[in-house]
C-alpha cells in the first residue's frame, strides 16, 4: 500500500512528459535527457528530433525537409540520409487540423506535397504531420521543380548582356614583358661581347 503513491506519480509524470511537436522555449523543455531539441524556428517552438526512417517515437513520422532547392527541377536528395542542405526531423502526425496547435498556425498536412516538397523516410508514405500554415496559402500553389527563379536559370539578369565563354585573357603589364625580355637581351649582348673578341683576335 505504500507504494501506491509512488505509483501514482510515475504515471502522472509520464502523462506529462512532452511529446513530438508539443510547444516549448528551450530543449530541456522536450525531454530532460538530452534527446530531443526545441526548433524555435516555429511558432512557440516544436519538439523535436533528428531522425533515420522509422525511428521516430510513437504518434510521430520522420520528415526530410528541404530536399531539393526550389526553382531547380531537380531533387538535391541523396540516399535515405539526404543531402547536405536537408534535415531529418521527427513531426508529430495527425488526423485532422485538430490533431494540431492550429490557434498557433499548425494545419494537419502531408508534408509532401507543396509547399513543404519534403520526402517521408518511413515506410508507411500515407502520413499527415502537423506543419506549420505556409503564409502564402495552400491552395494555387505552383510546384517548386517548376518555379522560374533565378537560381537555375542559364542567363543572367537581362541588363548582364551575353557572356562569352572562352580563353581567359591575361592583363598586359609592361613590368612582366620587361623582365621577361631581360635575360634575352642580356644573352645577346653577352655574345656579341664574345664574337667581338674574337674578331679582334
Amino acid at each position: 500500500m505504500r507504494f501506491r503513491p509512488l505509483y501514482l506519480a510515475v504515471v502522472i509524470l509520464a502523462a506529462c512528459t512532452p511529446e513530438i511537436g508539443d510547444k516549448c522555449i528551450l530543449s530541456t523543455d522536450c525531454s530532460v535527457r538530452g534527446d530531443r531539441v526545441c526548433d524555435t524556428s516555429q511558432p512557440n517552438g516544436y519538439c523535436t528530433q533528428n531522425c533515420v526512417g522509422d525511428g521516430c517515437p510513437d504518434q510521430a513520422a520522420c520528415v526530410l525537409y528541404s530536399t531539393s532547392i526550389p526553382g531547380c527541377g531537380f531533387d538535391d536528395r541523396q540516399g535515405r540520409a539526404g543531402s547536405r542542405v536537408s534535415r531529418s526531423w521527427c513531426s508529430a502526425r495527425c488526423f485532422s487540423n485538430s490533431d494540431c496547435r492550429t490557434d498557433e498556425g499548425y494545419v494537419c498536412a502531408d508534408p509532401k506535397s507543396y509547399p513543404w516538397n519534403a520526402i517521408i523516410l518511413d515506410d508507411v508514405q500515407s502520413q499527415t504531420v502537423c506543419l506549420v500554415y505556409p503564409s502564402e496559402g495552400l491552395e494555387g500553389g505552383v510546384d517548386a521543380a517548376t518555379q522560374s527563379t533565378n537560381v537555375c536559370q542559364a542567363a543572367g539578369p537581362e541588363d548582364a548582356g551575353l557572356i562569352e565563354a572562352g580563353k581567359a585573357k591575361q592583363p598586359d603589364s609592361g613590368a612582366k614583358d620587361a623582365a621577361t625580355d631581360a635575360p634575352s637581351d642580356a644573352g645577346a649582348d653577352v655574345d656579341a661581347g664574345i664574337t667581338d673578341a674574337s674578331d679582334a683576335g
